[in-house]
């Protein structure tokens, strides 16, 4: 049997860690082992308003990564707007 006894712990710490950070954004999510999806609710007059609540999480995100030895991988990151 390959993994760690340890796995889920570091990953349940993981993702307490990540979702305090978007929620504090007052942005919504979802996350899937290793791939995160951020979204936001806005009026279509104030797609402007959501963009930066999600490009700051997006910044906040990948400071937080990068002082844990992660990295975003900006290729596999996209913004959709919907209206």
């Amino acid at each position: 049997m390959l993994g760690s006894v340890l796995g889920p712990i570091k990953f349940i710490s993981y993702t307490e860690d990540v979702s305090e950070l978007i929620t504090n954004h007052g942005v919504s999510y979802h996350l899937f082992a290793d791939d995160k999806q951020l979204y936001t609710t806005v009026s279509p007059d104030e797609i402007h308003v959501g963009r930066q609540r999600l490009m700051s999480c997006i910044s906040d995100l990948q400071e937080w990564c990068a002082s844990r030895w992660l990295q975003l991988n900006a290729s596999k990151t996209d913004l959709h707007c919907v209206s």
